[in-house]
């Protein structure tokens, strides 16, 4: 093995040197190609040949490895694209949700806001039907109170009537008094007004 190790540079360095001299050979050639026979030319040509065969297939391996990553490049936009449409169509259906739920908020407060206008509105109609309720029972009460009047009054006017026959009849009384309390008697005066004479 060693023996292996030794040999490869000596191998190289010599395989340098068979190329070096190719290679003065062809560019003497090049420099005066009459110098050399005819068997050296064809050498000469089918070295530049084999040169430009060289070129022509580095020059399509280059196009082709451009191509390659060309090739690779819209593969992975291609499997980009793939994932971003795999993540929309995922991503859709939590859009979808997230819209049914702002889309239910706002319906919810909405239905909020149009309940509440509603039983505001039914509650003042409450408060007035209630005033009105209150206020048809105050008449009613002073309708009551003022029949209890005239009936008290009447009972009163009926007293004093009483009285009146019994103050006539004892005969005490002056003329003037006696009109007096037929007025009051027949209902042309307010009895009210002469309680206090």
């Amino acid at each position: 093995m060693r023996i292996w190790i030794l040999l490869l540079p000596l191998l190289l360095f010599g395989a340098n040197e068979a190329n070096k001299s190719q290679f003065f050979k062809v560019l003497m050639e090049r420099q005066n190609p009459y110098v050399f026979d005819k068997e050296q030319r064809v050498e000469l040509k089918k070295a530049e040949l084999e040169a430009k065969t060289k070129q022509k297939i580095a020059e399509m391996e280059y196009k082709k490895a451009v191509d390659v990553e060309k090739v690779k490049k819209e593969a992975v936009e291609v499997k980009s694209k793939a994932e971003v449409e795999k993540q929309k169509v995922a991503i859709t259906p939590e859009q979808e949700m997230v819209q049914v739920r702002q889309k239910m908020i706002l319906y919810g407060f909405i239905f909020a806001l149009i309940t509440l206008i509603v039983i505001y509105f039914i509650f003042k109609k409450y408060q007035a039907h209630k005033e009105r309720i209150e206020l048809e029972k105050m008449r009613l009460q002073e309708s009551i109170h003022e029949k209890e009047m005239q009936m008290k009054e009447k009972e009163l006017q009926a007293q004093m009537a009483g009285k009146l026959i019994d103050a006539i009849a004892s005969g005490k009384l002056s003329k003037e008094q006696e009109e007096k309390l037929l007025k009051i008697a027949t209902g042309s005066s307010n009895l009210l007004e002469h309680k206090g004479d």
